[in-house]
Parts: structure tokens; sequence; C-alpha cells
């Protein structure tokens, strides 16, 4: 490799020193506590209590089919795996994914020979302190999964790339079939690392004479034409070149082993000039159980398509190196069927829909939008919990794409491309933030890393290396005071104020990359950046702290989005007191109203009672159930209840069900307005009481509500929703 060393002997963990063995001791410790610490303090988010109930199914004995709305099986078999071990519980249902988070931070030491010693830690330090990557790690959601299989893909794609070491193809091959188990952005992940390894493939093999003279003379179409005809010629010249390159060789084992995963990708053609005439139907959009399945015809076609690629995948690993390529793909569809037939307990229906509906449906799905975030929705989330390597990952590109390796523009590429991926994918929510804060940390861990690997901090520093290293917290500081006081003056001044700090934002923004560019003041520099990495991460832990410990099922957080409330704790908590006095043959009635899905998260709650019925009330009438001891209904159908039930039962309250961020904070932002937002500190104090104290969007929150009846003999409730509304 151009920009690398020639050779490349992989260390192993052995040498490790004894610091840096009880640096990582630390922080794998910190990261446990971080995120099993009150781990069942916060109740069951909606999709949470959907894992956690079918992996409870599962337990018990009730067999698993794969449902694509819930992505894929993997996370509830493991979760029901969990649940024999150690029982069923709200905490026993997080455990996977605390482990996982947790063996996310330790990563790194996998990769300290490209990120550095000393960069292999920063990476550890942020992705254990990191407040979007504790909350998903304490949250029954597949996506901090996924970022470990991502960084074990892109870890063994590089050790390859490296060494040659053939093992790192077959773990690689693992790590693709248990993210293709566990959700659908396995796709974006192969197609991501995909595009790099093709542009790759195509730059070690084009022709090193100059075409420059050539080139000037061509018009712009046959310019295109002719680029286009030389990429196809220097590929093809990769698939017979022998022995081929260790990047192209990558690439084909991710072409071939998920090929026939991509089938359901004919869907998108259907209402094309190609099928319309026909009205085959290869992802249908209709039906709770057969949304993103081939209908009819459609079934045949799609049976052909699946079969070609599963053909072709085999051509190519043939073609290829066929002793290494049935070993990966032995690995692959043994993970893959294991996952999606539930070992092997229903296999026809488990491979249908592991190779078609699992993308089929997302397809379809891709139209409803869910959540219908604006374009900047996470450029408004990024600011408020990843400030720490957003900052420092364009610094860093800054600073690599001059000094340049080839793992240094990986970097970038990875970071660039999945912000972009995910920014332009219809469907945007808190928790795929997890997705783009990952190549954000390894790429501001490793320029960090690179800054402090050579330097000489002393251990008595000397005035000027104080007063740079207090610049950034003393600036910061400065800024925020100004910010705060301005803001009450008339507008002119807070204008002028606003700009006046703009413009030493910018000039401190290009001295600070000058500053560390120039190879004579590089070490001044290093004071500087470690002084306002110090200062923004201890705001990131306090972030953490906040968003995982005080607020964490409270939406006056961006990261919480929709949560279920709190009060429904306090009514679960209740039940478990009446359960608890009584008899088997005595088990109070239970009524759930289960109008716009208020059955969950009761239906977690409430598994191991029997008497419990989830109806769907009216609003226009109520049907008098017998005598129960709880009756909670949507408030849409409250009117009528209160007529039914006003004489058997005492009305316990209101409480909302689930609530949700206020969104219009944030929704109307556009290039307009963000110019009179920049350039008024009224905004800008705004904006710094919500950062800093999460203030201001309390009053607004959102919520569906519930209303609770009980019988005489249901113990009181304490509801809590109101005192967080201010």
């Amino acid at each position: 490799m151009k920009y690398m060393h020639k050779y490349f002997h992989i260390k192993n963990i052995s040498t490790l020193t004894r610091i840096e063995w009880l640096l990582y001791f630390g922080l794998f410790a910190v990261a446990l506590l971080l995120r099993v610490y009150d781990l069942n303090v916060r109740a069951m988010h909606h999709d949470e209590s959907l894992h956690a109930y079918y992996s409870w199914e599962l337990f018990q004995g009730s067999g698993l089919a794969h449902n694509p709305m819930m992505h894929g099986p993997l996370q509830m078999q493991l979760t029901s795996l969990i649940f024999f071990l150690f029982g069923d519980t709200d905490t026993t249902a997080r455990i996977l994914y605390v482990a996982a988070g947790t063996i996310l931070v330790v990563l790194p030491i996998f990769f300290r020979d490209l990120l550095g010693k000393h960069g292999a830690i920063m990476v550890s330090i942020l992705l254990a302190i990191s407040p979007s990557m504790v909350y998903f790690s304490r949250f029954a959601r597949n996506d901090i999964l996924m970022a470990v299989f991502t960084f074990g893909m892109v870890i063994t794609m590089w050790k390859y790339l490296v060494s040659g070491n053939k093992k790192n193809l077959y773990l690689m091959s693992a790590l693709l079939a248990l993210s293709f188990s566990t959700k659908e952005n396995a796709y974006l992940i192969v197609g991501t690392l995909g595009l790099y390894l093709t542009i790759g493939s195509i730059h070690e093999s084009w022709p090193r004479k100059s075409y420059r003279g050539q080139f000037q003379n061509l018009s712009y179409p046959s310019l295109i034409f002719v680029s286009v005809r030389m990429i196809f010629k220097t590929f093809r010249d990769c698939i017979y070149t022998q022995p081929r390159s260790r990047t192209f060789t990558v690439l084909i084992l991710l072409i071939s082993l998920t090929l026939p995963q991509w089938s359901a990708f004919a869907g998108i053609f259907q209402e094309t000039i190609l099928l319309r005439w026909s009205n085959i139907i290869l992802v249908s959009g209709e039906g709770a159980s057969s949304i993103g399945m081939p209908t009819h015809g459609g079934k045949l076609l799609a049976f052909l398509v699946v079969f070609s690629l599963i053909v072709a995948s085999m051509y190519i690993g043939y073609k290829w190196h066929w002793k290494t390529w049935w070993k990966c793909a032995s690995i692959f569809y043994l993970i893959w069927l294991s996952a999606y037939t539930t070992l092997f307990t229903n296999i026809f229906s488990g491979v249908q829909s592991g190779i078609w509906q699992s993308l089929g449906y997302w397809i379809v799905q891709q139209g409803e939008a869910r959540g219908s975030q604006p374009a900047h929705y996470y450029l408004t989330l990024i600011p408020i919990y990843e400030y720490l390597p957003a900052i420092f990952s364009v610094l860093a590109s800054l600073y690599f794409l001059k000094h340049r390796s080839k793992f240094n523009l990986f970097l970038i590429y990875w970071t660039v491309i999945t912000l972009f991926l995910y920014t332009i994918a219809s469907e945007k929510m808190p928790w795929l933030l997890v997705n783009i804060s990952l190549p954000m940390i390894v790429l501001s861990g490793k320029f960090l890393g690179d800054l402090f690997s050579k330097s000489n901090f002393q251990s008595k520093l000397n005035l000027s290396q104080y007063m740079i290293y207090f610049i950034p917290p003393i600036a910061l500081i400065i800024a925020f005071g100004i910010t705060k006081y301005s803001s009450n003056l008339h507008v002119i001044p807070r204008m002028f104020a606003a700009i006046i700090m703009l413009s030493l934002i910018l000039a401190s923004f290009v001295f600070v990359v000058r500053f560390i560019q120039n190879s004579e003041t590089q070490p001044l520099a290093k004071y500087l950046y470690a002084g306002f990495a110090t200062i923004l991460l201890l705001l990131t832990i306090r972030t953490t702290i906040y968003t995982n410990f005080v607020n964490s099922d409270i939406p006056i957080e961006m990261l919480v989005y929709t949560q279920t409330s709190p009060d429904l704790l306090q009514v679960n908590n209740k039940i478990k007191k009446l359960y608890a006095k009584s008899e088997m043959a005595n088990e109070p009635l239970i009524i759930i109203d289960q109008t716009n899905g208020f059955t969950w998260p009761w239906s977690w709650y409430l598994r191991n009672y029997t008497n419990v019925k989830y109806p769907k009330l009216q609003s226009e009438s109520y049907e008098p159930h017998e005598q129960a001891s709880l009756v909670i209904v949507h408030s849409s159908n409250h009117l009528a209840a209160d007529k039914a039930l006003s004489k058997n039962y005492k009305k316990a309250g209101r409480m909302p069900h689930r609530w949700w961020f206020p969104e219009h904070t944030y929704r109307d932002l556009n290039a307009i307005n963000l110019v009179s937002k920049l350039t008024d500190t009224k905004h800008w104090n705004t904006f710094l009481e919500y950062w800093l104290f999460r203030k201001g969007v309390g009053k607004s929150i959102g919520s569906e509500d519930a209303y609770i009846y009980t019988s005489n003999t249901f113990p009181n409730i304490d509801f809590l929703g109101d005192t967080y509304r201010k």
C-alpha cells in the first residue's frame, strides 16, 4: 500500500503494556457501570416491549417467526437465551444491549495497529462516554448490535488488506451474517464498504501513464464515454489479474456472499415501464403479514431472481477462489439460516422472509418515511449530543487531507458517506444516530491519538503552555457569558454581539487549522487541542449523565423521541402489589383499551397474568365488562367510559401513556430563519439554555393520554407526568 508500511505484523493483545491494560480495564468498568446502573428504572419503550415480548414467547416455547417490522430475528433469539439463563425481567431484556455496548468500547484494542496506541485509547474513551452510545446500550433495540458488527467488519477488512490473513475473511463472513440477521441497514454498510473497495480496486489497477493530453480535446459527452470505458476496462483487468489485489478480494467476498440478499431490490422496478404493464407485484404494499412479499405472478419472477443470484454468487466464488469461498459461504449461511429459521424450526417461511421480505418490507416502508423528519434532523441532533467527535472529525478531515494515508482517507470517507446516506434516507430516527456517531468517533479518536502520540507533555508546564491549554475553556466561558447577558438587550446590540462572536469563531477556526498544519507550531497546538478536548470531554460526560440518568424517559431530550411515561411504571407497580395479595383462583381482572396501540407495553408487563383483556373500546359507547380492578381507557374514549364506569369505579386520574419531544422546535428550520437565529444572541441563549439545562421545551411536550379507572380496593396511584412539564 502506497501510504502504509510495506510490511505489517499483527500485534497480539499480549503486547499491551501494563498501563494500557489498566486503562482498558478502567474504561471497560466505566462503560459497564454507565450501561448497567439503574437499568430497570426507565419504562419499557413501545419497541422495547415488542422485542422483549416476542423473546419471552420464544423462551416459553411458542417459537419465533421472522417479522421484518421488528427487523432481524437475532436479537429476540439471543434475548430469549438470556431469559432462559437469568429469568425474564426489564433488566434482562436489556442485558444483551448492555453487553454489546460494553464490547464496543474494547474493540479498538484489536485495531490499535492502525489507530495507533494512543488513537485506540482515545476511541475507547469516546465510545465509553458517548451520550448516544450509552443511551442505546441501555435500550432494547438492535442499533448498538449493528454498531458492534459494523466496527468488527471494518476492523477485519483492514486487517486483511494489510496482512492478507484469510482468517479475517472468515471473521468478516460471520459478521456479515450477524448483521444481516440483525437489521436491514446491513445493506447500507455493505454498500458503503463495497463502494470504497470498488474505488480502491480501480485506483490500484488504473493505468499509470498520463492521459491528460488526450482528454483535453474531447467534448464532454466523449470525455464521459471514454472515462466510463476506461473504468470498465480497469475493473475487468481486476478480475483477470492474478494474484488479485487484496482490495478486490474483499470486494469479491462482499458481492458474492450478499448478492442473493439483494433479490428483493428488483421490486423497485415494478412501478416502472419494465413491469407496470404486466401487473406483476414483487413487493406488496398490502396485508400485515405479506407486506414486501411477491404475489401471484410475482412469486415465479421472485423465485427466478433469487435462484439466478444464488447461481451467480456461486459462480463468482468458483472463479475467484473456490477453496476459500465455500468456507466463507458456509460460515455466512450457517449463521444466517440458523437465525432466520430459528435453529431450523421453520425452514421454508424463514428462508422466504429472510431472503426477500426483510428487504422488500423496507422498500415499501421507504414511501412511508416514518418519523417524517426534516433533512437537517441529524445536523440538529449531533450538536446536542455528539459535538465532541463532530468538531474533531471536521478538524481531522482537514488535517488528514494534508497528511494522507489510505487508512485516514478511508475514515474520512466512512464518516462522510454514512452521514450522507442516513440524511437522504426517508426514515430518520434518533437511534440511527448510533450509526452516524461510530465513524465520527473513530475518525476523531484517531486524530487526537495522532496529535498526542509524539507529544512530550512535561510534568511541569511553563506559563505559555498553561495559557494555551486554558484558552479554549476561557473562550467558551466568555462566549457563554456574552450570549447570556446580551440576550436581554435591544435587538441591534444583540445582532452586533452575535456577528462579532461569529467572526471571532470563524477566525479562530482558520487560525487553529493553520496553527496545527505548521510544523514549527505543532507542539504548542497540541496544548490548545488538549484544552479544547478536555472541556468538551467534561461537557460530554455531563450530557451523558443527564441524558441517561436524569431525563432518561422524559422527552425534553431529543434522543428520547417517543417514550412510555414513567407513570405507567407507577401503575404497573400497584398491579404487582394487588396481585401479590390476591389468590390464584381470585386473580383480579384488568382491562386495557387497545386503541392506538395501547396494548404495548402492557403485553410485556402483564405477560404472566391470565386475567387481562384488550378490547378496542369505542368513543361513542362503552360496553361494561364484568367488574375489573383496573380499566385503562384511551383519552379519545373516556367520555363514554365515564358514563359507564362512574358508579362502580373511582377515577384515579389521567396520565400520559406515551409522550414525545416537541418537534415544532426544530422542524421549521431553514436557510432563511437560520441566518436570523445565528445573528441574534437571543436565539443563541435559547439554544444554550436547552443545550446546557434542557430548558424551554418542557411545557410543549406532546402526549397520548390514558384515563385510569380503579376499583375501591386498588391502591392509590401518585402520577408524576405533569411535574416534568415545566
